[in-house]
């Protein structure tokens, strides 16, 4: 999987559909104040009722699932129970202490970066407490155990359907529709199931869609044409949808950091979501989207950066795709990382020491790309 493949396929909105929602939103702001007051919905608390929703749904699936299985369900795993991709080892059953546990010092390697543990166990920050939804602790065909938050969820993504833009400001957009994006993801995976192939999570990618006040926008489409930059394009030209849609719900400018705030469902995404300094589940919000943003970008970073014994720094395949954001080259990219690291955090300091005895090869040699793994995923920081 690439940007270029997800770039390819088609987004289902067309020119007709955005011509005709700018009229009809011109139209609702020329309602009277009583009109507009009565049934609009806040875009913003909209989109955090629909995420709450969408997770709250997918716990109970996974907790339903797991009860049925006779598994505990507390909110991390064992390193010694668990293997590197969350499953249950051949060795489980042998196990003295429960599959689960609460122990606060457990270590786990959220993506696989060192799976033969070849170096001293790190900190990997806060993602050794997130919990992992995957395909063997997630049952589907369960969700008519969810009748009340399902439908919930049809009233919210109704209410979705009518919903106004055109006040937003920068922050707010971009806090709306990375909620929108990840909504439709996870929507997706409930309607057409969990995709078994690379092909078929590009294919329910772009089966991923929910009217947004009147338009029908797949997850492609939010991705590239409204939070990302332009795509590039021969002759300098800009495709009409892509153009129409940038003006009618993009942010004026991209911010880089939705890399680390967009979920696929899949084993290499970043965590679904932030959390409040209480610990309980938060979403992405207008007041705080920018800080939100920046401590999912420095959790993820902190999982999924590591340095092997051969003195070997492996960078996701996510950072690769998107490096240009951040960086020019394997040598710039090598270098914002570690600038981007806590102080205090351990991984900064095998980069630099990595960095200091190889300054004489070439950063390419330096550098290890971890492949996409389009599994299917959540991790979720309860």
């Amino acid at each position: 999987m690439d940007v270029q493949s997800l770039s390819s396929m088609k987004s289902s909105v067309t020119t007709e559909d955005i011509v005709e929602t700018s009229r009809r939103t011109r139209r609702i702001r020329n309602r009277s104040h009583l009109d507009t007051q009565i049934g609009v919905e806040k875009p913003n608390k909209l989109s955090e009722e629909l995420m709450t929703c969408l997770i709250g749904i997918f716990l109970k699936l996974n907790q339903v699932s797991l009860a049925g299985k006779g598994s505990a369900v507390v909110p991390k795993h064992s390193l010694s129970c668990v293997n590197s991709k969350g499953f249950l080892s051949k060795s489980t059953f042998n196990c003295k202490a429960p599959v689960f546990s609460f122990d606060n010092t457990s270590n786990i390697d959220p993506y696989g970066i060192l799976p033969d543990f070849d170096v001293p166990i790190r900190d990997v920050g806060p993602y050794k407490n997130f919990i992992q939804i995957t395909r063997s602790s997630l049952d589907i065909s369960q969700v008519s155990e969810c009748f009340q938050a399902m439908g919930n969820l049809r009233v919210l993504m109704h209410k979705l359907c009518n919903v106004d833009l055109n006040s937003l400001a920068y922050k707010q957009k971009l806090a709306f529709w990375i909620n929108i994006y990840n909504a439709c993801i996870m929507h997706a995976f409930l309607l057409h199931g969990l995709p078994s192939t690379e092909e078929k999570l590009l294919a329910l990618m772009n089966k991923a869609a929910m009217n947004v006040g009147g338009i029908v926008l797949n997850a492609l489409a939010i991705e590239h044409f409204i939070l990302r930059h332009p795509s590039d394009s021969k002759h300098g030209l800009t495709d009409e949808k892509e153009m129409l849609l940038r003006h009618a719900y993009g942010l004026g400018y991209p911010e880089p950091n939705v890399t680390f705030a967009l979920c696929r469902g899949s084993w290499s995404s970043p965590a679904l979501n932030e959390r409040s300094c209480e610990l309980q589940l938060r979403v992405y919000t207008p007041d705080n989207v920018v800080n939100e943003m920046g401590r999912a970008k420095v959790e993820y970073l902190e999982a999924s950066v590591g340095v092997t014994s051969k003195k070997k720094i492996v960078v996701p395949k996510l950072l690769q795709w998107h490096m240009r954001d951040f960086a020019d080259d394997l040598e710039s990219l090598l270098e914002w990382i570690y600038s981007q690291l806590p102080h205090s955090c351990s991984l900064k300091r095998l980069i630099m020491a990595c960095l200091i005895g190889e300054t004489k090869s070439p950063f390419a040699r330096m550098v290890e790309i971890q492949p996409y793994d389009s599994e299917f995923r959540y991790l979720l920081p309860l």
